[in-house]
């Protein structure tokens, strides 16, 4: 057995892993929809106007502003209708003074039009002078006149009003997408406007994960007596397809330096190496002589409960992350280790997590020595205790969240207000 000397705080452990932490700088170029939530690893300049033309923003009619100046629902302007125009059509005449067009949502602005008034503020004449069907407010006329016909239109038009103008989206020469962006549905939105098809992006890192064991057996398979299914092959694939990593999963790895040194030998093609286990003080406890032997450790050992024995090695140009075996540790210390890691080499934004500020149901007792990370679920506006041990899975399944408790607290009681990070 070899106890721990010594530990850090997990702030320690977060900083040094930012100090050596490099983005990966590899790229690709993708189809636009297949760079939903990746990187953008070059900026997109526009190379034209969005929208390319001035468009209406409203069903209604297309009209010189001056002409309906001074109009009043008592004394609406009267205007004749020359054109209707759709959207995906151009109206190929010149609007005259006197004239409108009835135009749609999203259909390019004639000629000689600085305005777009809304259908609900017009009627056909007859109905304006008493002809027609009655119209009112509150019962507006939603009909189109035929061409040809005079349209009323119940009050005065300022110019540029319903009127989209072009390049007021997107001018060209305008960098729409930076390096660096978090390629969001509505960025992906913004490159299809251009007619961008292809994206550079930055490509996924590489995650090989391993578990270590003689007692674990794939999950399915047929356990002997003394052995367990392992787990972590299982938890931590979707933590690293989530922020931004290929999961490479590797078959269990028996407690031997050879198997050990075999396991990193077939990881060198990763960018980052995650081993579950073997990281503790045991006698079989062997990652930290194997590490040793081809790179440098960064850290071993955390003040945190659960996941004490938790390291960070570089091996050239990789980064090893060891979790403890443990599926509650292991679980625990992937979410305040490996996805900040996981983000950083994927260039992707700080994870804000969200919390629930509630009170506690019943008293929580922990080592002050430590960080302890408690586990709790919600139930009826409560958090209640979740943890049983970190060998124990459903201390997570079980949970909503966690509560933290700072080295030095030994206990907080029932109903005091606690903040709980969910998962």
């Amino acid at each position: 057995m070899r106890p721990f000397t010594h530990t850090i705080s997990l702030a320690e452990a977060l900083a040094r892993m930012r100090e050596v932490t490099r983005p990966i700088e590899r790229t690709a170029v993708v189809a636009v929809p297949e760079a939903a939530w990746r990187v953008v690893a070059t900026d997109v300049v526009a190379t034209r106007d969005v929208p390319p033309f001035d468009r209406a923003a409203m069903d209604g009619y297309a009209v010189r502003a001056s002409d309906t100046a001074g109009a009043t629902r008592d004394r609406p302007a009267m205007l004749t209708c020359v054109g209707v125009v759709f959207s995906g059509e151009a109206w190929t005449g010149h609007l005259g003074q006197g004239e409108c067009v009835e135009i749609a949502t999203g259909a390019p602005v004639p000629d000689g039009a600085d305005a777009v008034v809304m259908v609900e503020h017009t009627a056909p004449a007859g109905a304006a002078d008493g002809g027609g069907p009655a119209v009112s407010p509150s019962d507006p006329w939603r009909g189109a006149a035929a061409v040809g016909t005079r349209v009323a239109v119940f009050g005065p038009v300022p110019p540029r009003q319903h009127v989209a103008s072009r390049g007021a989206d997107i001018g060209t020469g305008q960098v729409v997408l930076r390096r660096g962006d978090h390629l969001t549905p509505a960025r992906l939105g913004a490159a299809a406007a251009l007619g961008v098809t292809h994206l550079e992006v930055f490509e996924p890192t590489r995650v090989f994960i391993a578990s270590t064991g003689d007692e674990l057996v794939d999950t399915g398979g047929l356990a002997r007596a003394a052995q367990i299914y392992d787990v972590n092959r299982t938890t931590l694939p979707p933590i690293v397809a989530l922020h931004g990593g290929v999961p490479l999963v590797h078959p269990v790895v028996g407690d031997t330096l050879a198997e050990l040194r075999a396991a990193l030998d077939a990881a060198r093609d990763a960018d980052l190496v995650v081993v579950s286990g073997g990281s503790s003080v045991g006698n079989r406890d062997l990652l930290v002589d194997v590490v040793a032997e081809r790179g440098d450790i960064l850290f071993h050992g955390i003040a945190v409960k659960p996941g004490k024995p938790t390291l960070l090695a570089r091996l050239g140009s990789q980064l090893l992350l060891g979790l403890p075996g443990n599926p509650t540790s292991c679980l625990s210390n992937a979410y305040l280790l490996l996805v900040p890691l996981l983000r950083a080499l994927a260039r992707l934004p700080q994870l804000v997590p969200q919390t629930r500020r509630v009170p506690l149901l019943r008293t929580i007792v922990s080592p002050g020595d430590r960080h302890q990370f408690y586990t709790v679920r919600l139930e009826d506006g409560h958090a209640v205790a979740a943890f049983k041990g970190s060998g124990d899975i459903t201390s997570m399944a079980g949970a909503d969240g966690y509560i933290e408790i700072p080295a030095g607290t030994d206990r907080i009681e029932a109903g005091a207000t606690v903040d709980v990070v969910l998962f």
